[in-house]
């Protein structure tokens, strides 16, 4: 395969890790929205303020996010760079 055809392969991978850990950590903090509004209904807590909920929620999203993908982005073009170095 290709050295160029290799890196785009795991920067688009990096890309779909970057998609998926965003969404996960945004749902997750809808979810958790939903959970403190149902414990303020209960009164068990504070009403909960949706923008603060989720502007946390996106931050810790993109935070995690870009950690993994650099990780996934950077394991994948040093196993590239590892196997160019073989080949000399």
């Amino acid at each position: 395969m290709p050295t160029r055809i290799a890196a785009a392969f795991w920067l688009l991978l990096g890309v779909a890790v970057w998609a998926g850990f965003y969404d996960l950590y945004v749902s997750r903090g809808a979810r958790e929205y939903g959970q403190l509004r149902v414990e303020a209904e209960l009164g068990r807590g504070a009403e909960p303020d949706m923008k603060r909920v989720m502007a946390n929620a996106r931050r810790d999203g993109v935070v995690a996010a870009t950690a993994w993908a650099v990780v996934i982005v950077a394991a994948g073009w040093g196993t590239i760079w590892v196997g160019q170095r073989g080949r000399k």
